[in-house]
């Protein structure tokens, strides 16, 4: 009927995450979530008698299994990267992709050393691989004569990269690599979620396909992913999905397909993102207030000479740029990030929408 996988998620060790997954073996939908909250509340569970309650079997070889499924994904060309020989340098942050992420590369034949691969929970870093808790990958990369660096999540289902020249290109850029590289060899429809980089629609127009964006949260875009028979999708924060591997964020099938686009081109990595559009995205979070919603209803009438999206909060999208407000899942607090062509712009807008809600 389901699943749970006990994880660390971004929590430290002190804390674990439970993530519930349906009979698809995909995670639960915002409405199943409802539907079990009601159950779990309850104040008399159906239990059932301790001696029928199922069996209790070990799975020693999915890390392999899965690998041996990565492997075999036609978008992926094993032989082609064993001859290239690339020198990766990979952060696991100690956490479940310790083992999984450098028994992949090797099995790509890359020249693979791995810092922080020890999978006792205990980070080294600031859990999310973002680019000012990467210093020590970037350093690495630089002083060992890398070719790319990867950081994984603590959960393993977000990819972040370093250049060779040691500079983090920013989570925004996994899944525009992993979209070419799918792409090419398989084009059709992309489903990304309402805070995702416009890099992706630049990508899907070159090939011509058609690009879809869901609400926020991975079950969501999964969802859409699944009306749309999408061949691949995901989220900027570095997690790609490809339906021929599984409905789920995953950094190794991300990894292959970075490398696999590096393979394609021939080129290093600094010189392929040099061929995208020049996006800066800026994610900034301020408090909630208890009538936010009556806020960003107001914010609504005041903005009628732009295009908006109601989908997921407000995004707001101008030629050059955009930016997306939206209550946060998890936290008091509401969301906002925008995207534009340079820095000051992105911020400006920030500032911009901030004040209008004040």
């Amino acid at each position: 009927k389901g699943g749970i996988a006990v994880t660390a998620s971004h929590n430290p060790i002190e804390w674990n995450g439970l993530k519930l997954f349906s009979d698809k073996g995909e995670f639960i939908t915002p409405k199943q979530y409802e539907a079990f909250s009601r159950i779990a509340s309850q104040s008399t569970l159906p239990l059932a008698d301790f001696k029928r309650v199922g069996t209790l079997t070990y799975d020693t070889n999915a890390v392999d299994e899965h690998i041996k499924t990565v492997l075999n994904l036609k978008l992926i060309q094993p032989r082609k990267l064993r001859r290239l020989r690339f020198k990766v340098v990979i952060d696991t942050i100690n956490g479940a992709g310790s083992i999984a992420g450098p028994m992949l590369l090797k099995k790509l034949g890359c020249d693979v050393i791995a810092i922080n691969n020890i999978p006792d929970g205990r980070f080294r870093r600031g859990p999310e691989p973002i680019p000012k808790n990467l210093t020590q990958l970037k350093k690495k990369v630089k002083s060992e004569g890398a070719d790319i660096g990867f950081a994984l999540d603590p959960d393993a289902d977000r990819l972040a990269i370093v250049s060779e020249e040691g500079r983090a290109v920013g989570e925004e850029h996994t899944l525009t690599l992993a979209l070419q590289a799918v792409l090419s060899r398989m084009p059709g429809n992309v489903v990304v979620n309402m805070s995702t980089s416009r890099m992706c629609q630049r990508i899907v127009e070159r090939f011509g396909c058609k690009l879809f964006r869901s609400k926020v949260g991975e079950a969501n875009v999964v969802s859409m992913m699944r009306r749309k028979h999408a061949v691949a999708g995901g989220e900027g924060n570095g997690g790609v999905i490809v339906p021929l591997s599984h409905y789920g964020r995953d950094s190794l099938v991300a990894m292959a397909l970075v490398l696999q686009h590096l393979a394609d081109t021939g080129k290093r990595l600094s010189e392929v993102t040099k061929d995208y559009p020049n996006y800066v995205i800026i994610k900034d979070q301020a408090e909630r207030t208890d009538d936010f919603d009556i806020k960003l209803q107001r914010l609504r009438e005041k903005l009628t000479d732009v295009r908006i999206s109601e989908v997921d909060g407000i995004k707001i999208d101008y030629p050059d740029s955009w930016v997306h407000i939206r209550k946060s899942n998890t936290e008091a607090i509401y969301r906002i990030i925008s995207e534009a062509q340079t820095k000051k712009v992105a911020f400006d807008l920030i500032e911009y929408i901030k004040g209008l809600l004040k």
